[in-house]
């Protein structure tokens, strides 16, 4: 069995463990605390100065396109398969990817066969059913079914106040909601409906009334986008705060052209302030979508695919404005993996998955392991993905 024993870094559990050594044996981590010795008789290994660095959980991305998305341009704007190296470079160990808005072309099976080739990559890699279509895409006919059966799949995806998606009664959303959770409750895993929020006015609405209706526990139901404007961050806050799970998508700011976003590092602090619990808030990146490339005019010049690195991006400007790491990270980390049920993921504890984020102490990757394998040194990926080059 490989071991790697991880000497002297600034643990962060998410809590601040000070100084402290992380042994990983195998895939999960065995001890984490003082002075650890090097494991005998237990096969090969190494030990890894990591003193003057930080150790924090993997990342988690729950909201990431890792099969590409959208379309919605015509058929030249649909991206392409976001490669592993593009992920493990900016820290992010773990993946929860939703269809997009092209729910046609793209199909619930396809996404379920990206996200094993990432986890035969390296990295741990889940799915939602579900998407922009009505009846929701699923891979068995049932969303509840795909959500009971399929171990992959962590909830049901669906689109509300969205122009360019299709309408649902409140009766279909809560046959949806219900689905999620008694699929989720047959298989003895946390399942949610996960809910892309759009701009219309109605916002999170029928999202709060179908809460009431059917009773199911509003952690159950995960929105995403909610710092896409003003008013539906207010709704947002105020469904927090009444025990729902919140989203924030790190790549909404003006300068991706989402004029009216409010910068998810802005709208964290703001919501502490308002008395939003932390463990309510979440971070994903929405990236491995086409998003307009813009001149200093602000005029779109053309389209690139975004990478999750805004995850680590947030969390370095929260650090900035003087919450701890650990505090920061728990966003991508910690909350996460509560509001998903991944009881391996998260934390950097024994039994835990050894997923282990070293940064350098202006907050740049150094090195990037998962379930125990190293991914990153030295900033640069040591795996690549098999189509990721150019070669003619």
């Amino acid at each position: 069995m490989r071991w790697t024993l991880l000497k002297g870094g600034h643990v962060f559990d998410p809590e601040d463990r000070g100084t402290a050594d992380v042994l990983m044996l195998g895939r999960e981590i065995a001890v984490v605390g003082p002075d650890l010795a090097a494991p005998r008789g237990v096969g090969d290994g190494e030990v890894v100065d990591v003193s003057r660095r930080i150790l924090l959980p993997g990342l988690i991305d729950p909201h990431i396109h890792v099969m590409g998305a959208s379309g919605l341009g015509g058929p030249t704007t649909r991206s392409t398969d976001l490669q592993i190296e593009r992920i493990t470079s900016v820290g992010v160990t773990t993946v929860v990817s939703p269809l997009g808005a092209d729910s046609l072309s793209r199909s619930v099976t396809g996404l379920l066969a990206r996200a094993a080739a990432l986890e035969c990559e390296g990295i741990g890699a889940y799915c939602y059913t579900g998407g922009w279509w009505n009846p929701v895409p699923t891979m068995s006919g049932s969303p509840q079914a795909d959500v009971a059966y399929v171990d992959r799949i962590l909830g049901v995806k669906v689109a509300v106040s969205e122009p360019m998606a299709p309408m649902y009664a409140i009766e279909e959303l809560c046959r949806l909601a219900h689905a999620a959770w008694t699929g989720g409750c047959l298989a003895g895993k946390r399942a949610v409906l996960h809910v892309h929020a759009g701009d219309l006015a109605d916002g999170l609405m029928s999202i709060r009334e179908a809460q009431r209706r059917t009773g199911i526990p509003a952690d159950h139901m995960m929105v995403t986008h909610v710092n896409r404007n003003p008013d539906l961050w207010r709704q947002a806050m105020d469904f927090a705060r009444a025990g729902g799970s919140i989203d924030l998508t790190t790549m909404q700011r003006p300068e991706t052209n989402h004029p009216h976003a409010i910068p998810a590092a802005r709208a964290i602090r703001e919501a502490l302030a308002a008395g939003v619990p932390a463990t309510r808030m979440t971070l994903s990146t929405d990236s491995g979508v086409p998003y307009p490339r813009l001149d200093a005019a602000g005029n779109v010049t053309g389209l690139y695919m975004a990478g999750p690195g805004a995850i680590l991006e947030t969390i370095r400007e929260l650090v900035q404005t003087g919450l701890p790491w650990g505090s920061a990270a728990a966003f991508a980390t910690a909350h996460t993996a509560s509001v998903l049920g991944l009881v391996r993921k998260g934390r950097l504890a024994a039994g835990s998955d050894a997923d282990v984020l070293v940064l350098e102490q202006d907050g740049r990757v150094d090195r990037v392991f998962a379930r125990g394998r190293e991914l990153v040194r030295g900033g640069r990926p040591l795996v690549h993905g098999a189509f990721g080059g150019h070669d003619v």
